[in-house]
């Protein structure tokens, strides 16, 4: 039986720098892919909300050839049973899985596109619903 072979990270996602941040309710160190993404964790922590970030999160999607696809989102939070996805660039391809882990999760997704957005996060969490730019 054949193998299936693993998709090579495109140049872009090559060139992301990793930046580590320490959690601040259990002191364990937690890759971040962006300095949004570590502004949120803080954030979080400073409101005093459980999160989790972990590769073994993953929701399902369909990307634009019928293909059902595993999305990672950024942050889980447990207590709120909601994911947060930290975004500031959007192409294409991004705005389609978007939509497509939205529309099979409604009301789970909450999008935080600007570091005002990020700054301004408080509770209740839930307060607010979020969109996929047309653009």
């Amino acid at each position: 039986m054949a193998r299936k072979k693993k998709k090579k990270k495109s140049k872009l996602w090559k060139s992301i720098k990793k930046v580590d941040y320490i959690r601040k309710s259990d002191n364990v160190t937690i890759s971040m892919d962006s300095s949004w993404e570590v502004k949120c964790a803080e954030k979080l922590d400073e409101l005093g909300v459980k999160w989790e970030r972990t590769e073994d999160l993953k929701l399902k999607y369909i990307d634009k050839r019928a293909q059902t696809r595993n999305y990672i989102p950024d942050f889980y939070l447990p207590d709120y049973d909601i994911y947060l996805e930290v975004k500031g660039y959007w192409t294409t391809p991004a705005r389609w899985k978007m939509r497509s882990v939205m529309d099979r999760n409604p009301g789970k997704i909450r999008l935080l596109q600007s570091l005002d957005e990020i700054s301004g996060l408080a509770l209740p969490i839930l307060a607010t619903t979020s969109s996929v730019p047309l653009g």
